[in-house]
């Protein structure tokens, strides 16, 4: 997708412009939301939610460098509220990785199918027991295939701090005899 042809459009009015935004990320946004919520009605609604807020304050929207990262960080938030009124006992100012945790599966590997079942489950069994954050960043980079800057962006994190939860999660793999060669190494 274009993101410097269709972002200014659609930041003018143009709905053709809107439409092709929520074309080419929604499936992107539907994954991710279901990692984090696990509840489709709730993905859907908050996927819709996103996209009537960013039309009503169009006018008021900065441009973007990158479309995915700042739709990635709002669907976050949204469901992030959503979770939180869902859980009034929790703390208003409890860490969003908290509320919820990114939690893998074997379709997350139908794209790798030369994994053999056993050690898919193992990878799956490890990452599961990853913290949250790291899974989180882990998730993103390598299943939603973002830059280290994009995930800073979405997770309200330093860029470093994004690389030494992936760096730190994947030793702990690295640790436990699986070798990851669907992951690139982080040096």
């Amino acid at each position: 997708m274009n993101e410097s042809y269709w972002w200014p459009l659609f930041l003018q009015g143009d709905k053709h412009a809107f439409s092709e935004i929520y074309l080419a990320y929604h499936d992107d946004l539907y994954r991710y939301g279901i990692k984090l919520s696990r509840n489709p009605e709730t993905v859907n609604d908050c996927i819709q939610n996103l996209f009537l807020k960013l039309w009503k304050n169009r006018k008021n929207l900065k441009p973007v460098r990158e479309i995915k990262p700042y739709l990635f960080r709002s669907l976050r938030n949204h469901i992030v509220d959503i979770l939180e009124l869902e859980k009034k006992t929790l703390p208003i100012n409890h860490e969003a990785e908290e509320l919820y945790g990114i939690e893998f599966n074997a379709e997350d590997f139908m794209i790798s199918s030369q994994i053999e079942k056993d050690m898919q489950e193992k990878i799956i069994s490890l990452l599961n027991l990853l913290p949250p954050r790291q899974r989180h960043v882990i998730y993103l980079r390598y299943f939603e295939e973002m830059e280290f800057e994009n995930i800073s962006q979405v997770m309200n994190m330093n860029v470093q701090s994004v690389r030494n939860s992936i760096s730190r999660g994947l030793q702990v793999m690295r640790n436990s005899g699986v070798i990851l060669s669907c992951f690139i190494i982080i040096g």
